[in-house]
């Protein structure tokens, strides 16, 4: 798939979920009553107590027609029963914030065959205050392990042509699901929490100290970079607006760049939502489960750069924004 095809699909999903969780601006409208959780819950008929595995279900059409639109052709895919035990071990693995809150609003979930991305996380409610989200996931990661799905990725980023170069990701053998899961289920964290909010009222933003913890000297808004790096390779990949496939040839530069930088991976300088999924996925695979996380750059067969993202500086100051998903309660 061209990455113009892919591009759009990708501002599909970012304008889909982001009218969702009211993550843009707003000012103050007439109060209404807001409708608790345990009624949107009724209403939608999502039982809280059930367990996540069992919330499979048949892609919401709405979604579906995302990719038929741009002209694809996904069917349905039938959940085998090792499949369902893979996805049985990836929500194991979730941090315990991820484990409460998707237990209360991830109302369902399903996997597509001919799907051009990896997962799509969109929202069910129309309730503005109150948000239930299904996850669409691509059923070709259930047979991947994560450093072959996010080589995979990472090699999208660059042109074809140099077969003397070449770049991929050692990522550990755990099922390609696990991590997107966890980078899926963080989208719907930080909707359904508002984690990353920037609404306002009466023309004056509403206090948000985790998005201002988190994007501080690095994000003025959900695109836009204030880190220093407007030259910077790490800035100007395919994943920003404007940028642009790597030559192979630039590999090493590209991650030398991106160490200079706050972000665990390309896609994390995407916008602070990408950001915050990306960081928590690779902190908590790293961290909390030692897998290794390293993009290795060889030339005729021969490593010529290796960088483990997790161990930059600028990365690193960053851990102490991730303490909420792993408190045991709020």
């Amino acid at each position: 798939m061209k990455f113009s095809g892919r591009f759009l699909i990708y501002m599909m999903i970012v304008i889909l979920f982001a009218a969702g969780r009211s993550s843009m601006a707003q000012t103050a409208k007439p109060a209404r009553p807001k409708a608790g959780l345990a009624a949107i819950q009724k209403k939608y008929g999502l039982d809280p107590k059930s367990s996540l595995v069992s919330r499979l279900t048949t892609t919401p059409a709405y979604v579906m027609d995302i990719f038929r639109n741009a002209g694809m052709s996904p069917t349905e895919h039938q959940v085998t029963k090792d499949e369902s035990r893979i996805l049985s071990e990836a929500i194991a693995v979730l941090p315990p914030l991820h484990q409460r809150v998707l237990k209360q609003h991830l109302k369902s979930i399903s996997f597509v065959d001919n799907m051009p991305n990896t997962a799509i996380t969109a929202p069910v409610t129309k309730e503005k205050e109150t948000k239930l989200f299904h996850i669409a996931f691509r059923a070709g990661i259930l047979h991947q392990t994560i450093s072959e799905w996010v080589t995979e990725k990472e090699r999208n980023c660059y042109t074809k042509g140099d077969s003397a170069m070449s770049v991929s990701i050692q990522a550990g053998l755990m099922s390609a699901l696990t991590y997107v899961l966890l980078h899926e289920g963080t989208h719907v964290v930080d909707g359904a929490l508002g984690l990353l909010n920037t609404d306002t009222i009466a023309g004056r933003p509403v206090p948000n100290p985790f998005r201002a913890g988190f994007s501080k000297n690095i994000w003025s808004d959900i695109g836009t970079h204030i880190w220093p790096f407007p030259d910077s390779l790490a800035a100007k990949s395919i994943f920003r607006p404007g940028g642009r496939r790597f030559a192979l040839s630039e590999a090493e530069q590209v991650y030398k760049a991106l160490s200079q930088t706050p972000f665990v991976s390309l896609y994390g300088s995407a916008s602070w939502h990408e950001d915050l999924a990306e960081l928590l996925t690779i902190y908590h695979l790293t961290k909390m489960h030692g897998q290794p996380f390293q993009a290795i750059v060889k030339k005729n067969g021969n490593e010529v750069f290796r960088f483990e993202p997790i161990s930059s500086p600028a990365v690193e100051r960053r851990f102490v924004q991730l303490d909420r998903f792993y408190r045991k309660a709020g």
